[in-house]
């Protein structure tokens, strides 16, 4: 097999993927400096950024992508680590003046999803093993202490230094609340409603304030409270969806009387200042999608990107807007179409298309992954690669995408492969019509877009020409037992109940119930060590498929998991998906 360099789209994915891109910003309150993931060494990477200075602080062979904290006045930063993308992490300790660096637990401690600085020899450490989401207190010598455990999820935490207190929403979906969390692990817990999704707990210490969203009157809302009392401060409606990934939304206290946000309506994520003492919003401050935002004692600091405008750092300072970051690309600059259509039901759909230059190029149908995510006006989603392939691209934000309000985030909850899927098809419909294109199309995804498209190609075997699977699940029983308690939960919610309480359904909306229907081509790109969509159960499913003659191909990508962490990996991945509709086509 020809290696990714010797493909006519090595130099597409290497323009676009190559180059240095920030993918996360990490701030203190306290300090000037904060700290960022560079993947200019080929993995991602974290550097500390001080006036313009940046300094390496973990080894550039060496992947980070788990969290990292800064120490309010010493050189020191607290980060964790997986091996090979397994996202069973260890905590490290670094002085980056000293260049000193020790691994604080001994061994793994599974999925992280936070980490606070207690003391100069303690943190607060949110995450989760194959049992349960925990709260712990990690001391130097890798002991701990536990605060609190449950089988739900613990997406979102924030911590009051001054207070000692812990801020968690815990669940996922309707009745989702916020629970306030001391050093004796007693708790108070915040809830608009039994019904209603709490998130996104954000504390500003010197006021003892507690900020959070809510979906309690049907529109997203942001909540300010006393963290002591719980009484209400000020309540404020945003302007579009808050959290636009589950346990990730761009919430944070600027200054005692402003939060900074990006209200995500329609696919779009607009940065914007909120004033708490007249609920006014700011005009928007930059024309970019936030990935993901963190404030310095100077303002906000935030990654953002649109389908033209690579992934940058900017900063908002003394009521400024000024790009700290910014990669270089000379390479062709992709820009979409907001459409709207109608699907199955009456509902309408929002997608984006986007055009190749010649109006006679097939269509690819592009599924996004959550499903609690969008296709969002963002660089590096996975579509401009197609397009400047020579493919039109078609990428449906289907129900139970974020940015379109609570209701159509919920509602495939107990429905997923169904209704969902066929927003995607209605898509691909209004896509060809609109194109003027009599082919069928290719369908690709990745995460719960591979599984769409395994679950399209399976149950909807004459609509497609084919498509392209990345870490998708096959089998939803087998995936659920082999998960971790993030997992578990995650299709509790989705389906509305354990496999034990609604395996029909699970069953039924498992491609590998289907795959004898099967009739176009598609690989399935996997990583080895994915502990998200595990490939046990897609193995299975492949080796079937050879059994019985059926046209599936499976890649597996060694020492990665769910994507890919090293760049090369990543780009061979996406040359392998460019390649494979070259041949649908």
């Amino acid at each position: 097999m020809k290696s990714a360099e010797e493909s006519e789209y090595f130099e597409i994915v290497t323009s676009l993927y190559g180059m240095p891109l920030v993918i996360a910003v990490f701030g203190n309150v306290n300090r000037s400096d904060f700290l960022y993931i560079d993947t200019r060494t080929g993995v991602p990477a974290l550097y500390l950024w001080d006036n313009g200075e940046t300094q390496l602080l973990t080894p550039g062979d060496e992947p980070i992508t788990g969290f990292a904290a800064l120490h309010d006045s010493k050189p020191w930063v607290v980060y964790a680590k997986d091996e090979s993308g397994t996202e069973d992490f260890a905590l490290y300790f670094a002085d980056y003046s000293t260049k000193e660096r020790t691994q604080i637990t001994k061994g793994t401690i599974g999925r992280l999803s936070g980490i606070f600085w207690a003391s100069d020899d303690t943190w607060i450490v949110v995450g989760c093993d194959k049992q349960e989401y925990y709260i712990r207190v990690y001391a130097r010598d890798g002991s701990h202490t536990s605060l609190f455990t449950t089988d739900q999820h613990v997406l979102t935490t924030a911590y009051d230094d001054k207070r000692k207190l812990v801020a968690a929403a815990v669940g996922r979906g309707p009745g989702t609340k916020i629970g306030i969390i001391d050093a004796k692990g007693n708790i108070n817990w915040i809830s608009e409603s039994d019904e209603s999704e709490d998130i996104l707990p954000r504390v500003c210490p010197e006021k003892g304030y507690i900020a959070y969203t809510t979906d309690v009157s049907g529109n997203t809302e942001i909540v300010v409270r006393s963290i002591e009392t719980l009484e209400e401060v000020t309540r404020v409606t945003a302007l579009g969806d808050i959290g636009f990934l589950p346990g990730e939304g761009n919430l944070i206290w600027a200054d005692e009387n402003t939060l900074f946000a990006a209200p995500a309506k329609d696919a779009q994520l607009s940065p914007r200042l909120l004033t708490i003492s007249d609920g006014k919003w700011s005009d928007s401050l930059a024309d970019v999608s936030v990935l993901i935002s963190a404030c310095t004692r100077e303002g906000p600091v935030w990654v953002g990107s649109s389908f033209s405008q690579p992934l940058c750092v900017q900063a908002y300072k003394n009521g400024k807007v000024v790009t700290v970051i910014q990669p270089k690309y000379t390479g062709e600059r992709i820009s979409g179409e907001s459409c709207w259509y109608t699907s199955f039901d009456g509902r309408k759909i929002q997608g984006w298309l986007l055009r190749n230059p010649d109006p006679e190029a097939p269509l690819v149908v592009y599924c996004h992954g959550g499903p609690n995510f969008a296709v969002l006006n963002m660089w590096g989603v996975g579509v401009q690669e197609i397009v400047m392939a020579g493919y039109h691209v078609f990428a449906p934000n289907f129900r139970g995408s974020t940015t379109f309000g609570c209701e159509f985030k919920n509602l495939n909850v107990g429905d997923i492969g169904g209704g969902d899927l066929q927003d995607v098809l209605y898509g691909a419909k209004y896509a060809m019509n609109l194109l003027g294109i009599t082919g069928k199309p290719a369908i690709v995804g990745g995460s719960y877009g591979g599984y769409l498209t395994l679950q399209g190609l399976t149950t909807q075997p004459d609509e497609w020409a084919g498509g392209v699977a990345m870490v998708p699940w096959v089998d939803l029983v087998e995936t659920h037992e082999l998960g971790d308690a993030h997992y578990k939960a995650l299709n509790v919610y989705l389906m509305g109940g354990t496999p034990e309480e609604k395996l029909e359904l699970y069953r039924e909306r498992s491609p590998s119930t289907h795959l004898e229907k099967l009739k176009s081509p598609v690989l399935i790109i996997h990583g080895e060590n994915d502990p998200r969509c595990p490939l046990q159960p897609v193995q299975k499913f492949y080796e079937r498929a050879q059994k019985l003659n059926l046209p599936v191909e499976l890649e597996v990508i060694k020492e990665e998991g769910h994507g890919a962490s090293r760049i090369s990996n990543f780009i061979r991945m996406s040359v392998l998906q460019l390649e494979y509709l070259e041949k649908l086509f």
